[in-house]
């Protein structure tokens, strides 16, 4: 008999892992982004939501808060663990992001990404924790700082672990967007007998945000 209930038990802790998982706010967002037909830039109708892949191109970046790299996007999530009776738990405490527009290219153009609207789940390509033997860098209590936080407790360090994601020059990245073709300003672009050259611009929907990510997505 006690087997069987350590068994339900397991079976139950399992069950609300995968449900946590799958309906997280991340896999939700995958899941809309591999929905949405893949185009090239050219093939991206005027007003038409489109999942565009290539290459970014950073022009104006920004430094990302704890690696200090270069990026035109980065995104960083920090998580606490937390004491409950017997019990504990891991509560994120920030999910913060930072964005300037890039370029993303493919073999048939380039597309302008406006990311004022823009979510992105990125690589966790920069991560690390603190705790009773291990404090937090110089960067990341600066940044826990600024947001009203911070790696001490009232006696010990706090447990915490965080997670940094960036959109780097030279990267594969994917966004999900509204093409709207407009003029484009580069007086270099090349263009038909009278006719302006024009370039793609990926916006975010009424509905929702631009999407994005440095991860694979599947056909």
């Amino acid at each position: 008999m006690e087997m069987k209930v350590w068994g339900l038990v397991l079976t139950v802790g399992l069950a609300v892992a995968f449900f946590t998982w799958f309906f997280s706010a991340d896999q939700r967002q995958r899941r809309k982004m591999r929905s949405v037909p893949r185009r090239l830039v050219r093939e991206v109708g005027e007003g038409e939501l489109a999942r565009v892949s290539g290459t970014a191109e950073v022009r104006e970046p920004l430094t990302a808060p704890l690696s200090g790299r270069a990026c035109s996007y980065w995104r960083v999530v920090v998580e606490e663990r937390r004491s409950s009776g017997k019990n504990s738990h891991w509560v994120t405490v920030i999910d913060d992001h930072e964005s300037v527009d890039f370029v993303l290219r493919d073999d048939t153009g380039a597309a302008l990404v406006r990311t004022i609207h823009a979510r992105a789940v990125l690589q966790k390509d920069a991560s690390g924790s603190t705790g009773l033997f291990s404090d937090a860098t110089e960067e990341l209590e600066a940044f826990l700082n600024e947001r009203g936080h911070s790696s001490s407790g009232f006696i010990f360090k706090k447990t915490m672990k965080f997670h940094e994601g960036v959109v780097e020059h030279g990267e594969t990245v994917t966004a999900v967007g509204v093409g709207r073709w407009e003029p484009d300003p580069d007086p270099n672009a090349a263009a038909g007998f009278r006719d302006r050259a024009k370039r793609l611009v990926l916006d975010a929907p009424d509905d929702g945000p631009l999407l994005l990510t440095d991860e694979r997505m599947e056909e």
